[in-house]
């Protein structure tokens, strides 16, 4: 950079003539300045000046230019058109403060746009500047050694600055049905006040890649009331489209997003005081229909997410118990047949299918069903398996495990023998090979109480308790696999019903025990009064797990068969016969029904 110089030339010569070597820096001499150099504005600022904020200030800084002997310099900013090299006639002149004596020049906007106008810059328009700072204790006067380069915009519109108020900067997963239009975002955000009355503020909402550049965002929303509104609601299924169209085609990895909200009045434009952190998981659900659930399109029954590596928002699966000829197929949206997924043929252990084609599946045989359908790969499985124990009771053998009770679609309940240490994984058999969607799989214990993780990978469950253990396995929440366990070491009959001796109605210590045959069957011979209830409690008091009657499960001669519920709410006792008497009780807890038999 040129420097600008009042020492004589003879003087520099000497100074040259006595120089030494390895100095570290210019020597202090006489009333003369040492060189300085600018800080801030850097060189490249783009400085528009908000109508809206005429007090604002900035401040311009420089180290300082250290005097020969003892005389302190007074400064000047100066400024000339960019590409003039000669700050001798500078366009702009202001002292630094404190009268010239500090290494530092606070300007409001209204002052830039004062000194802007002054030299015939129009309203609105941008000046491209180059300046420096002059130090003169009135021997010497130099030029800083460097000179910076910035763009400023006069005043014409402008607008407050404001916050964004939510959703809150987060960088915990907001998963979202890509489909729902009933489900919403709530973007919301401060009132920015415009310079100009007559050109009200207008805002949208811009959102990048995490760490990208807000000034180039990937999508943006329009604000509500034609983006007068300082909120705005945008629909799960508005922002998935949105990011699926801008990269995020993945819906099984999180889209890492910043947002913040943009400010217009006029020409003016203006961005929150703070950017956002927005992580959204893809909650894509897949649902059944068919005979089970009447071809129902408008209420179809919603499939577990699959949650392994590499599956989320592609992999689906569910128990559920088919009667032979039963027929369903997957479907993507309820309300929707054109979103259907039907059998189109056989392909090795699974058949293909895609979306809005095939036809209907069908099997051909009753009994409790896996149905799965990969999404990724046009893939449907259907296979005969349910849900048991693999553990230390039975030696750790998936080809093996302990099955128990098919309670409804997405629940089982398996009684496990147990020494009250012994630990397990929930499994549906029969080798440890979950490689592919139609292999096995496993749950052990979740990162929350009472949840299951795919895999196991949280560890393994406990059964706590002896001689036997109630495991229960619970997919009716689609996105997240739970477990309940229950002492079963007794069962009792409990109620108003029974005719025995020492028997007190609906007291549970007096209550009698029934006999465990193993298979989750209990059994119990006693006398029956007429017209009365029981119900069944695994234990002496009241709060023990417990069933209740569910329907009718039919009658084969004059035994009476019925349906067990252990958490319907609409449940009730079991009535006792119309004829008084003796009778064998069987419970049992595999095929969940109650029989009585004179």
């Amino acid at each position: 950079m040129k420097k600008i110089t009042l020492i004589p030339l003879f003087l520099i010569l000497i100074f040259a003539a006595c120089k030494k070597d390895n100095l570290a820096g210019n020597e202090i001499t006489g009333e003369g300045l040492v060189d300085f150099t600018l800080l801030t504005p850097i060189s490249g600022t783009n400085l528009v000046l908000n109508a809206a904020l005429p007090t604002q200030t900035i401040d311009i800084t420089w180290n300082a230019a250290k005097p020969g002997l003892k005389i302190l310099p007074t400064y000047k900013w100066i400024a000339v058109k960019k590409g003039t090299a000669n700050f001798d006639k500078p366009i702009i002149t202001i002292p630094s403060n404190n009268a010239g004596k500090d290494t530092k020049l606070t300007l409001t906007y209204k002052q830039i746009d004062d000194a802007l106008k002054a030299i015939g810059i129009a309203e609105g328009q941008k000046s491209e500047l180059t300046w420096a700072v002059s130090a003169d204790n009135s021997s010497t006067k130099i030029i800083s050694q460097n000179s910076f380069n910035i763009s400023i915009t006069r005043f014409s519109d402008g607008a407050t600055p404001f916050s964004i108020y939510g959703p809150a900067s987060s960088t915990t997963n907001i998963e979202i049905n890509p489909t729902s239009t009933s489900d919403f975002f709530k973007f919301i955000w401060q009132k920015s006040k415009p310079a100009n009355t007559t050109k009200p503020v207008k805002y949208k909402i811009v959102f990048v890649a995490e760490g990208g550049n807000i000034a180039t965002p990937l999508f943006s929303f329009t604000s509500g009331n034609s983006g007068a509104d300082t909120s705005l609601n945008v629909s799960w299924k508005n922002m998935s489209d949105s990011l699926v169209a801008h990269g995020f085609t993945d819906l099984s990895q999180v889209a890492k997003l910043e947002w913040n909200v943009i400010a217009t009045s006029g020409n003016f434009s203006i961005a929150s005081n703070y950017v956002n952190k927005l992580y959204i998981l893809g909650l894509v659900k897949m649902y059944l229909v068919g005979t089970p659930n009447g071809w129902n399109i408008n209420a179809p029954f919603e499939l577990i997410a699959d949650k392994a590596a590499g599956r989320m928002g592609k992999v689906f699966y569910s128990y559920i118990k088919l009667n032979g000829g039963d027929e369903f197929k997957f479907v993507k949206t309820p309300g929707n047949w054109g979103s259907a997924y039907g059998k189109i043929s056989a392909s090795g252990t699974g058949f293909t299918t895609g979306y809005n084609q095939g036809g209907n599946f069908q099997v051909a045989t009753t009994g409790v069903y896996r149905l799965t359908i990969d999404i990724g790969n046009n893939i449907a499985y259907v296979q005969q398996k349910q849900v048991g124990v693999v553990g230390n009771m039975q030696g750790w053998n998936p080809g093996t495990p302990i099955f128990g009770g098919y309670a409804a679609r997405d629940r089982f309940l398996i009684v496990a023998q147990s020494n009250g240490t012994d630990e397990f994984k929930f499994h549906d058999g029969p080798v440890w090979d979950n490689s592919a969607p139609d292999k096995a799989r496993w749950w052990g214990i979740g990162s929350a109480t009472g949840n299951l993780d795919n895999d196991g990978s949280g560890g393994n469950v406990v059964a706590s308790t002896s001689p036997r253990t109630r495991c229960i396995w619970d997919g009716t929440n689609p996105q997240q696999v739970k477990y309940n366990l229950y002492p079963a070491d007794q069962m009792r009959i409990v109620g108003d019903g029974m005719d025995s001796t020492g028997v007190s109605d609906w007291n549970p210590a007096s209550s009698p025990k029934m006999t465990y045959l193993g298979n989750g069957q209990w059994k119990l011979n006693i006398k029956l009064k007429v017209g009365k209830g029981i119900k069944f409690l695994s234990g002496s008091d009241w709060g023990a797990f417990d069933y209740e009657d569910r329907g009718d499960g039919g009658t084969s001669g004059s035994t009476t068969i019925r349906k067990i519920s252990w958490d319907d709410a609409a449940g009730t006792n079991f009535n006792t016969p119309a004829t008084a008497g003796r009778y064998n009780i069987t419970l049992d807890e595999n095929t969940q029904t109650v029989t009585i038999t004179p």
